[in-house]
């Protein structure tokens, strides 16, 4: 018997999704034939990989062309049905009301702000009425948000951050099954950090501070640094 895929430890959040649609069917039902697209379906091991294993129909755009090839030999190496295509997110090369499940993983975060509406209304035109979406977007509680590519102006220069309110706006018009924020304590990060660069981060510090006492705290840094992403499970509507 082949061993079922096992993703990446960042992955869980795709794994509850499998669960979600699951059991949402009916009795008797399965996600066999079901369709299903990885917005950002590159790298050495396809988290759409563990959908093919259940006997959908599993398709995946990537734009990098490197992680492309390293999803596409793993679907060989593993003899899985795949359709991975070169294509950018921003605007799919697929029908409308295409597939019944849509989602992403870590990649719409790639975005600035300004493209992840864009990118939303992708998943809303392929998906069927009634159809389910995984997505998330980087949460302003993160900490601190210049590493992100936030910056001190509230401008995104290499990722898109939300707040909690910004978020729930971009899918007021969707059904939302449920919402989740994961903290990830980045203390290798923080542990890394000297005292010199600790003090670069004064300005951004949590809480109004002196640059004494903002000193002190260096060394509980790694109490400071975290990455919040914010997940959405939706439905769109049926009209």
């Amino acid at each position: 018997m082949k061993s079922p895929t096992v993703l990446r430890t960042n992955a869980a959040i795709v794994n509850q999704f499998l669960s979600i649609i699951r059991y949402s069917l009916e009795e008797g039902e399965t996600l066999a034939g079901r369709s299903i697209l990885d917005c950002g379906a590159g790298g050495p091991v396809p988290p759409v990989a563990i959908f093919a294993e259940q006997g959908m129909e599993a398709h995946g755009i990537e734009i990098d062309k490197r992680q492309l090839e390293h999803a596409r030999e793993f679907a060989r190496t593993h003899d899985l049905n795949l359709d991975l295509k070169l294509g950018d997110m921003r605007s799919w090369p697929y029908d409308d009301e295409r597939f019944d499940y849509v989602y992403e993983h870590y990649s719409i975060c790639h975005l600035t702000a300004d493209e992840t509406k864009a990118t939303l209304d992708e998943f809303r035109r392929v998906l069927k009425p009634g159809g389910k979406a995984l997505f998330g977007v980087i949460s302003k509680d993160s900490w601190p948000q210049s590493i992100f590519g936030q910056r001190a102006d509230g401008t995104s220069v290499h990722h898109g951050m939300f707040s909690d309110a910004e978020a729930n706006q971009l899918v007021e018009d969707w059904e939302i099954l449920l919402r989740e924020k994961v903290v990830r304590i980045l203390t290798q990060e923080a542990a890394a950090l000297s005292e010199s660069e600790w003090m670069e981060l004064h300005a951004e510090a949590p809480r109004a501070c002196s640059a004494a006492t903002w000193k002190d705290c260096y060394a509980h840094r790694t109490d400071y640094f975290t990455y919040v992403h914010s997940f959405y499970y939706l439905r769109k509507p049926q009209t």
